[in-house]
């Protein structure tokens, strides 16, 4: 199994990205959008791992202790150069300092089962869209400015997700864990 740790992006927030896609879809020629069901926030890519060790990494994942997070939409930003992003994605605030805490968390409650945290600084954000295949990335800060900001959620659980790939949507969660647990 194809997995990784996430927070899922939710009510008004998740509404609002898929308004904003759908208005600016047809504008932006991005090979793939991100289903509105895949809305999230990677905390940790774990990658492949055998289904017969999957208790072993949900008990490491329960182990966790955190507070419900406030986040925000902030607007967003692009990776890669101008002409050709890779991906399209949206911003947070609101605690982000809570959400690099729970990264810390959910990397050091993994590494005790092998996993080995990327070497590149988090960067927490939603991805919205990747494979930039048009001709119009000039017009693509102009469009990022219409991006939604201050629509909020309070993350209140953390997943754990299975990719399919070339599937729509494309993750399933597998595992879930409610945040607040140390109450």
């Amino acid at each position: 199994m194809r997995i990784f740790v996430a927070l899922p992006v939710q009510g008004e927030a998740a509404e609002e990205l898929t308004s904003w896609a759908k208005e600016h879809r047809t504008k932006l020629s991005f090979r793939k959008w991100t289903h509105p069901r895949d809305y999230h926030i990677t905390l940790q890519f774990l990658g492949e791992w055998p289904e017969a060790r999957l208790e072993e990494l949900h008990a490491a994942l329960r182990s966790i202790r955190f507070n419900p997070i406030k986040l925000a939409l902030n607007g967003g930003g692009a990776f890669g150069p101008a002409q050709a992003p890779r991906v399209l994605w949206a911003a947070l605030a609101g605690e982000v300092e809570a959400l690099k805490e729970l990264h810390r968390e959910v990397v050091q409650a993994t590494k005790t089962l092998g996993f080995v945290p990327e070497e590149r600084r988090y960067a927490a954000h939603i991805t919205l869209a990747r494979s930039f295949t048009g001709n119009n990335g000039g017009a693509l800060s102009e469009i990022m400015a219409t991006m939604p900001v201050e629509a909020a959620w309070e993350a209140d659980r953390f997943v754990l997700m299975r990719t399919h790939m070339n599937a729509s949507p494309m993750y399933e969660v597998i595992g879930e864990y409610g945040l607040g647990q140390n109450d």
